[in-house]
């Protein structure tokens, strides 16, 4: 049922992405690719130490689409994120007032059997368009040791909580890739790092060992290129800085309103 008096949300001014981010963005890929985060590399995002990049684009010699953001969010906790990856894909209007526009439609699975976290285990199937006109998406969360990590970092007090999963297209049936963010606990609020790894894990939806070879057959630069657009990283980057610097804007309010 729609939650009518969300609707107000819908004409919120847009808070913008802090100062550079987009500029960053639309300037240019990463200058080295090497300073990309593979995804072997990912608890390297659980040290709040600068990266060589926290905010930028490029394909990889592998043609994977890279993207990485930062984004800063004082006065927001990692509760309130893990309240809000359960809460707003129940109803659609509550996934619209994230970004009016782009964001179009949502359909929900909970997860089979309830975990530490609220969303993992969930699948999430957004209806959006970050550039490349409209697309229905399908994320399925994980818990972070899932897909990468070699701990769920609960109880590291530098992480106020992890989001991410395996990214795909709900249309064509196929796992794509991984996105990962990952809140880091700072002052009042919260630093989000964003990544995503883009045809870095094409697979069909075929169960076994035929998907597995059909999986390692797709894994090749030139499939890649074929089925994945030239804009993506920068498109999708530019999305990414947009969408969370207006959520978390509108977030502590939403959370004190809702949960």
């Amino acid at each position: 049922m729609i939650t009518t008096d969300l609707e107000e949300y819908l004409q919120r001014p847009f808070a913008p992405p802090a100062p550079g981010v987009l500029e960053t963005i639309d300037a240019s890929p990463i200058a080295r690719p090497a300073d990309a985060l593979g995804l072997g590399d990912l608890d390297r995002l659980l040290d709040p130490e600068p990266l060589p990049v926290e905010t930028g684009w490029c394909w990889t010699p592998e043609r994977v689409a890279y993207v990485a953001v930062r984004s800063e969010m004082p006065g927001v906790s990692g509760e309130m994120w893990d309240w809000w990856f359960d809460w707003h894909p129940r109803d659609p209007l509550r996934y619209r007032i994230w970004y009016p526009g782009s964001h179009l439609d949502i359909a929900f699975e909970p997860p089979p059997t309830p975990g530490e976290k609220p969303h993992w285990g969930a699948t999430h199937y957004p209806v959006e368009d970050v550039g490349l006109g409209r697309q229905v998406i399908r994320i399925q969360f994980r818990r972070p040791t899932e897909y990468g990590y070699s701990t769920d970092a609960l109880a590291d007090p530098r992480i106020g909580t992890i989001v991410g999963g395996f990214v795909g297209s709900q249309r064509e049936r196929a796992r794509v890739g991984v996105v990962s963010h990952v809140f880091l606990r700072d002052g009042d609020g919260v630093v989000l790092r964003s990544r995503f790894w883009l045809g870095g894990m094409l697979r069909p939806d075929v169960p076994g060992r035929v998907g597995d070879g059909i999986g390692w057959l797709m894994n090749r630069p030139p499939v890649r290129r074929a089925v994945l657009p030239a804009a993506l990283p920068q498109r999708l980057a530019r999305h990414c800085a947009i969408e969370y610097a207006r959520l978390a804007a509108i977030l502590p309010e939403l959370h004190e309103r809702y949960a």
